[in-house]
Formats: C-alpha cells, structure tokens, sequence
C-alpha cells in the first residue's frame, strides 16, 4: 500500500523505532528513521517530512531542541510534531507543548493510539498560505490579516509588504528588495515611501510594532526570535 504522507521517526531505541516502523508501513506511511536529534534535524530539513515522531531522550541534540529548532526554521516550522517521552510529569508535557510540539504522548502507548493521533495531527496540518508569528495571522487567500483575532486594517501595499518579511523571518531587506519582491518591478513605490508604509505597518500592530525590525544600513526584517511574545501583544 503506497501513502502520499512521509513520516519521519526520530527514536534511539531500536525496538521501539522497529516497531513503529512496522505499524505506520502497514498502515501505509512511508517512513524515514533517525536514531539521533542532529541526524534528525537534517533529515527533517532536507527530506521535509509530512509529520514527525520525536523522542526526547536522545543522543547529540535532545528532543526538546530539536523541536525549537523546527519551529524557528520557516522552512520546517509548519511540520506537526508529535513527541515521544517516558517522563510523564505535568511539567514535561507542558515543556513539549511550549516549544511547538503538536502532541504528546507518554512511553509505553498503544501502536492504535499513535496511529490515531497521527491521522489527527495530518488532518490540522497548518495551510502553507497562513503564514503567522505567535498570534499574528495573515492570510494569503482571504487576503486579511489579524493580530489575537482583532483584524488590521492595511492597505495593499503594506499587506505585501508584510508578507515578504513575514515569510523569511530573519532576513534583511533592503527598501529595493521589498520593492522588487512585493510589489514588482512595475510598482510605483520609491525607496523612502516604503518608510511610509512600513510605519502604516506599525502602527496597525501597535505595541507589537518591534516584531518588525530596522536594519541599519539595510533596510528592515521580521524578528525571528518575536514570535515568542507576539502572543501576549495587542495592538
């Protein structure tokens, strides 16, 4: 039986990884395997899973910081992790949940309940033209953005503007680039009138105008490191 859905197992213990391997293949998965978090992570960031089994305890990189470092990449942060751990303590689940795990379940479980859980987590993948920061949305097909579920009021202009920076968090734009990348090369829009718009941006986010970061030199960036506290901003 063939599935359209990659799954990628990052378990050290070799008879638990054989025998979710078995099970998620019987059920149709195709499934990739690492047994440490830095073979992992590369496997995550190369192969683009559709889902991932994390355990926690693991050699190289643990776990816990492997799922941070999904979660801060765009290029992975979408991936729905499911985490897989004996620690069973309130704290640690909340630990797991906080970092962008998707689920959580406790060592020993049934193959039926992560399969379960599994087909729950694939059905609630994110949809890849909703980009968001904490709790900051934008929506490329309803063409809207909202910000702790208030909707901001931006012209088109700063809509795509935001969706550019938005879309690589960390990277600096020059005033050129933004130009080029969201309006095009026919746009009227000069070099300082992005200034204009960008503080339009601003100002529709309200104290949580610094997620959007001045560049010295350069130009202006998404704060890769903001999502972290958008979600407790209000405009």
């Amino acid at each position: 039986m063939s599935s359209e859905h990659n799954i990628l197992c990052i378990e050290d213990e070799a008879d638990i990884q054989e025998i979710i391997a078995y099970n998620l293949e019987r059920a149709g998965y195709t499934v990739t395997l690492a047994n440490d978090g830095i073979k992992g992570l590369e496997l995550a960031q190369t192969k683009h899973p559709d889902l991932i089994l994390l355990d926690i305890m693991l050699p190289g990189l643990n776990g816990m910081q492997v799922c941070e470092r999904l979660k801060a990449d765009p290029k992975t942060q979408l991936i729905p992790i499911i985490m897989l751990s004996a620690r069973s303590e309130e704290a640690d689940v909340i630990g797991g949940l906080s970092r962008g795990a998707d689920d959580y379940m406790t060592k020993p479980f049934s193959q039926a309940e992560l399969l379960a859980r599994i087909k729950v987590a694939l059905r609630r993948k994110p949809n890849p033209n909703i980009l968001s920061m904490g709790s900051l949305l934008l929506d490329l097909d309803a063409y809207h953005c909202s910000l702790n579920g208030k909707m901001l009021k931006l012209t088109t202009t700063e809509f795509k503007l935001l969706h550019t920076l938005m879309a690589q968090p960390g990277r600096a734009f020059s005033r050129e680039q933004l130009i080029l990348s969201a309006l095009g090369e026919q746009s009227e829009v000069v070099d300082r009138n992005v200034d204009v718009h960008i503080r339009g941006v601003r100002k529709q986010l309200g104290e949580a105008a610094s997620a959007i970061e001045t560049v010295r030199g350069v130009g202006y960036r998404c704060d890769p490191n903001y999502t972290k506290t958008l979600a407790n901003e209000a405009p």
